[in-house]
């Protein structure tokens, strides 16, 4: 896959431990997932015959959670993503609690991909985040049928953050929390990706 790596935005210095430290923690991870939803585009535009076959439309809630399309981690997200290409549709949003709280950060992208292992990039790009290989789990991706997701936990300043990224060939997202929030398992952030999944992409009009 021949890649274009994004110009890398820059990332505040890292307060002292605390709320501060969470928040940054929470800023890097956002552009490290969006700058690899782009290289993921840029390098597979094109390809087989379900390519772009269905398109990422956000619901304007989930699970009792409200769409946010606008603020500061979604501002981060859009950042790391960087200009938007020819063929790419990125999507960064938030999902927030009654109170406002954020409780799952989206990052993503649709187009036409021609990966021919979905799942084999899914592994690079949570490694490329600094998700140990050893840690990295599949999972099943649900519907819509095909594709691939893989989860893993990323370890920065003594926090672990649990995200899971799905992939096939319309779609790449990665799903995580806020890292100051109460931490989801694995296996309940990759249930909660797919069932996110078979509401937010939708064949395409």
């Amino acid at each position: 896959m021949n890649e274009i790596t994004p110009q890398p935005a820059s990332a505040p210095p890292a307060p002292a431990r605390g709320k501060g430290a969470l928040k940054t923690i929470g800023t890097v991870l956002a552009f490290a997932a969006g700058a690899f939803a782009v290289k993921f585009a840029l390098g597979a535009l094109g390809g087989p015959d379900d390519a772009g076959k269905y398109q990422l439309v956000p619901p304007a809630t989930f699970q009792g959670l409200t769409l946010q399309d606008s603020g500061p981690r979604v501002d981060a997200i859009r950042q790391g993503q960087g200009v938007q290409k020819a063929g790419t549709k990125p999507v960064a949003v938030v999902y927030a609690d009654q109170a406002g709280t954020a409780q799952l950060v989206i990052s993503g992208a649709a187009a036409s991909f021609n990966d021919k292992d979905p799942g084999a990039e899914l592994t690079k790009g949570l490694k490329s985040m600094g998700v140990k290989e050893s840690e990295i789990t599949t999972h099943e991706a649900g519907k819509p049928e095909g594709g691939a997701m893989r989860c893993g936990t990323l370890t920065m300043e003594g926090t672990s953050i649990p995200l899971c990224m799905w992939g096939d060939h319309s779609s790449l997202v990665t799903v995580t929390v806020p890292v100051e929030n109460k931490p989801l398992t694995i296996d309940e952030l990759a249930e909660r990706a797919r069932a996110l999944r078979a509401v937010m992409e939708v064949p395409a009009s």
